[in-house]
């Protein structure tokens, strides 16, 4: 499907090499047959699939690079570098504004968190762009997976599917990761949103949380899923193997395009409306859910049909290496046991924002008078 495309437009990535923004969407939708003769850049393996070479993948993975951290850069953020900004005296207040130890100095008995603005700029900025990658990631990854439905056999192409689509999504995915490593590293005081090492009665984040602070517990675990996925992607674009598995990767995006909304609105002051409504928090969160089960759940479908005895179970020995079975099974068993323990994240975040929901509407007459005053001062 993706041959009358590369016929036409491969030679004009190379010379152009910002066409490749549109790539990841006209791969994903190409049609037609086959040219007759196929661009330098792109070879028939054995299997009969067209694949780009290694020097075309290489610009490809530095185009992601530089893309990613442009928007890194350009992306705008709800907080300001040049504003001052009070520490608050509890140890609580502060780390809910990510102004940890390392972030506070002192100068002529002064607090100064210059620093503390610098990362929440800088965190609000990251948010943003890993939006804009959630969002690429989830509909390329859709239109690669419903193609798979309309081949001969769609088992087999979830599983060993692999051509320039899969690289182009890959390369991108690949580069996110990376970057986004760093990203958490410079954000890592506010990684936890809130979670404490008592939320969901300590099994939140257990058994982490009885020797780490929930800010650390999250900056490893995120460490953790980043090197296991980058590791996966690597392993995809070297041997061109597991393609159609590694596009459950991108799927995985889909819940996290609401969580990232979630995400930024919680660090954004004032906070947005929608999280002052207990419905309208449901709401958001119901569809999360949704998200989740879809963009997540049928990589734990495939895998079950591809290991039930029978027909799943010899066509995977059929088509996969031994070295792709332990990947793929590797993979499998880190990425659902993942997916339980985010689930259960998600609900911790929903009982947080429904309860702060509920505690904003619910204003006693003694304290609406105060509130009023206190608008009507800051208004004026």
């Amino acid at each position: 499907p993706f041959g009358s495309f590369l016929c036409r437009n491969v030679v004009a990535c190379h010379k152009h090499p910002i066409f490749c923004v549109h790539f990841v969407f006209l791969l994903c939708t190409g049609s037609g047959t086959l040219p007759r003769r196929l661009p330098s850049c792109v070879h028939l393996d054995s299997c009969a699939m067209e694949h780009l070479e290694a020097p075309f993948v290489l610009a490809l993975l530095i185009f992601w690079f530089v893309i990613w951290l442009v928007f890194l850069r350009l992306l705008p953020a709800s907080v300001s570098d040049s504003e001052s900004l009070e520490v608050p005296s509890e140890p609580d207040s502060a780390a809910k504004l990510g102004k940890d130890v390392e972030n506070v100095a002192v100068e002529n008995g002064a607090a100064k968190v210059a620093p503390c603005r610098s990362s929440l700029v800088f965190y609000h900025k990251k948010l943003r762009r890993m939006q804009i990658f959630a969002v690429l990631a989830s509909i390329s990854g859709l239109a690669i997976f419903l193609q798979c439905f309309i081949v001969e056999e769609p088992l087999v192409e979830m599983l060993t599917g692999f051509g320039p689509a899969h690289q182009v999504c890959f390369t991108m995915a690949l580069s996110h990761w990376v970057i986004n490593i760093w990203e958490d590293w410079r954000t890592r005081m506010f990684l936890a949103q809130g979670l404490s090492g008592n939320t969901a009665g300590g099994l939140a984040l257990f058994p982490l949380n009885l020797l780490c602070t929930p800010p650390r517990i999250m900056q490893v675990m995120y460490a953790i899923h980043h090197t296991v996925t980058i590791f996966a992607y690597s392993y995809s674009l070297i041997t061109h193997r597991l393609g159609g598995v590694l596009v459950q990767g991108l799927l995985f995006e889909m819940p996290v395009v609401f969580v990232l909304r979630r995400e930024l609105a919680v660090a954004t002051e004032p906070s947005p409306a929608w999280l002052h409504n207990e419905d309208l928090v449901n709401i958001h969160w119901l569809v999360t859910y949704a998200a989740f089960l879809v963009g997540r759940g049928c990589s734990s479908v495939l895998w079950l049909l591809s290991v039930i005895p029978g027909y799943g179970a010899d066509r995977l020995q059929d088509l996969l290496h031994v070295e792709d079975l332990i990947a793929y099974h590797t993979f499998a068993v880190f990425f659902t046991s993942l997916n339980c323990r985010v689930f259960i994240l998600l609900m911790c975040w929903h009982g947080q924002d429904a309860e702060k929901a509920r505690s904003r509407n619910q204003v006693s007459p003694g304290e609406a008078p105060s509130i009023a005053k206190a608008t009507s001062d800051r208004t004026q």
